[in-house]
Order: structure tokens, then sequence, then C-alpha cells
């Protein structure tokens, strides 16, 4: 059985230099609006896990679900 190969990004390609920056703008004010709510999540999880509301393995199940397990571990653990 033969894979896809990996597709490239390529930024989108809008020669309106007022359209991109509209584009951009929006793209940063998902971006924060994410942050933000990647912030509430980690600190309910964190005063749960702190109070014995959620157990580490939950934690672990909630931080796979949300996608961010890989990011979290190898950071804590010094990997690269």
């Amino acid at each position: 059985m033969m894979h896809a190969q990996p597709e490239q990004f390529r930024p989108l390609i809008v020669t309106d230099p007022k359209i991109r920056k509209l584009l951009q703008l929006a793209g940063l004010r998902f971006m924060c609006s994410r942050a933000r709510w990647l912030d509430s999540e980690a600190r309910k999880m964190g005063l749960a896990l702190k109070a014995g509301s959620m157990t580490s393995d939950e934690v672990d199940a909630k931080l796979e679900e949300m996608g961010a397990l890989d990011l979290v571990y190898p950071e804590l653990m010094g990997e690269e």
C-alpha cells in the first residue's frame, strides 16, 4: 500500500495587499482567541489536579484529546 506524500505548506497567495492584511489579521485574532481558550482549559485542569478532582491520567487524557500531549511532555523533559 502506498502512502500519500505529505503536502508542503503553502501560504494563501493573495495579490491584493489589503485583502492579504485582512486575512492575516483574522488569523492572528483566531490565534489569540485559541490561546485564551487554551489558557482557560489549562487553568481549570491545573486547579482540578491540585484539588484531587482530576487524576494525572485524566489530565493526560484531556491533553491528548486537545492535541497538546505531544507538545507538553517533550517540553517538560527538555527534549527538542
